[in-house]
């Protein structure tokens, strides 16, 4: 089979959709010229154009053959691989090309070959050809072509075979004007091989620098990784004196050192607070560098209920300060279980379910609701907290972005939770969704509702 590949190109996705779309580009134009076909029998008669019956049985079988071939091409596009080797996409377009001419050659002698305008489009396939195959196989094909209609118009220049004069195009027959022939074949030729010659050169320069893109992404990637790895490396070094500095805070306020008082707790309670942050903020952190890094995720039996009920344990305290009605409704979810990373899942859940509770003001509501649909795991989280202002909702993911309506109520955050979260979310394959107000919100506290769909 003929190697039409670069190979550079074998693993480059959109090397292939690129000539995907070329090839259904193709199909569609085809559809086209069917058309055009058609048209030309009634276009005959109004324009006083006279047919002799072997062109209008040739123009008939003609127009029929490539509809058929069109619609055969047009089903055969879906069972493509893009597997170099085999048969793929670009072989695809050469079948078609090749196809295309020995059709439009048929048609071209049809229709009075040198005196037919029609021979034009040979020029429009190469060109086309040349942006979508080698140049050397172009060539070779540019060369059949030419050497094929040159022979055609010589033999029917010393009548070896019969020539179709179309009658109403030409008032006489031109087949035997030896100076009209040579300057049309040699413009023709001349034309032909400098639009391929002109266009592939365009076209390998392109691929080129489509190539030089390729390996500047690889290495952007590479430094990425090494960026992630030293971001990992720096990060775990900082967790360990802001471990070591909780401690010391922590025994003193337990009062191993002494008695302190009860204003002196309260800021060291602050201190230990600040210190949470910082370490959940690390370990933020560390998570999207492993995520990126690495992008492993462990298929493991997860009991979901089990999951959540042990976060809302978690954070029972705070639940009871802030007096929050928490409702968890999972009736619609059967068994609970789902293969999943438990570790990626408890993100998310957990990311979430805290947002709900930090946001949300004393006495409010949060309402957690877990279900399967149609194979696909939902899991949505609403509240009546302080929601999210409509023009902060298409940022709300983007890392260290806090809404704007947070300045001045005093809640800690620091803008990661949510972009992790969607990192995580993409990562499994699923969709996630913010919106304001939610459905158990109101006008004074519109609250938000975050929704997660997950392949279960």
């Amino acid at each position: 089979m003929i190697k039409l590949v670069p190979d550079w190109a074998h693993d480059y996705e959109a090397f292939w959709t690129s000539i995907r779309n070329r090839n259904i580009w193709f199909i569609q134009i085809r559809y086209a010229a069917v058309f055009m076909l058609a048209s030309m029998f009634l276009a005959s008669n109004l324009f006083n154009i006279n047919l002799s019956e072997t062109q209008i049985i040739a123009l008939i079988s003609i127009t029929a053959i490539i509809l058929l071939y069109n619609v055969a091409l047009h089903r055969l596009r879906k069972y493509l691989s893009c597997t170099p080797g085999k048969f793929n996409p670009l072989h695809f377009s050469l079948l078609q090309i090749i196809l295309d001419l020995i059709t439009l050659m048929l048609l071209v002698y049809h229709t009075g070959s040198i005196e037919t305008p029609l021979y034009m489009l040979f020029i429009f396939h190469m060109i086309i050809g040349s942006l979508i195959l080698p140049g050397y196989v172009i060539l070779a094909i540019a060369f059949l072509v030419t050497f094929t209609f040159t022979s055609i118009v010589g033999l029917e220049y010393f009548d070896l075979i019969p020539h179709h004069h179309i009658y109403g195009i030409h008032t006489f027959e031109i087949k035997q004007n030896f100076n009209f022939i040579i300057s049309s074949l040699g413009v023709f030729n001349f034309t032909m091989f400098t639009a391929v010659l002109i266009t592939s050169r365009i076209a390998k320069r392109l691929y080129k620098r489509e190539q030089e893109l390729i390996e500047t992404l690889k290495k952007l990637d590479e430094a990425e990784k090494a960026k992630q790895k030293y971001t990992m490396a720096v990060v775990h070094e900082i967790k360990s004196p802001i471990v070591a500095a909780q401690s010391i805070v922590e025994i003193i306020k337990n009062g191993y050192l002494g008695e302190i008082s009860d204003k002196i707790k309260a800021k060291l309670e602050r201190t230990l607070n600040r210190n949470d942050e910082a370490l959940k903020l690390i370990n933020n952190i560390l998570r999207i560098s492993k995520l990126k890094l690495l992008g492993e995720v462990t298929v493991e039996k997860v009991n979901l209920k089990e999951l959540i009920d042990n976060l809302i344990d978690q954070k029972n305290e705070v639940i009871k300060n802030k007096n929050i009605d928490l409702e968890f409704n999972h009736s619609e979810f059967e068994n609970n279980v789902i293969n999943g990373d438990k570790v990626l899942f408890e993100l998310i859940a957990s990311n979430i379910i805290g947002n709900a509770i930090k946001y949300t003001r004393e006495n409010g509501k949060i309402l957690i609701l877990l279900k399967s649909v149609d194979n696909k795991l939902i899991f949505d989280v609403s509240d009546n907290g302080i929601g999210i202002p409509e023009a902060d909702l298409k940022k709300i993911f983007t890392q260290f972005f806090r809404a704007s309506n947070l300045p001045g109520k005093n809640i800690e955050g620091s803008g990661l939770g949510l972009s992790l979260v969607k990192e995580i979310v993409e990562r499994l394959h699923g969709k996630i969704s913010i919106d304001s107000p939610s459905q158990i919100g109101d006008e004074t506290h519109p609250g938000t509702i975050v929704k997660v769909i997950l392949p279960s």
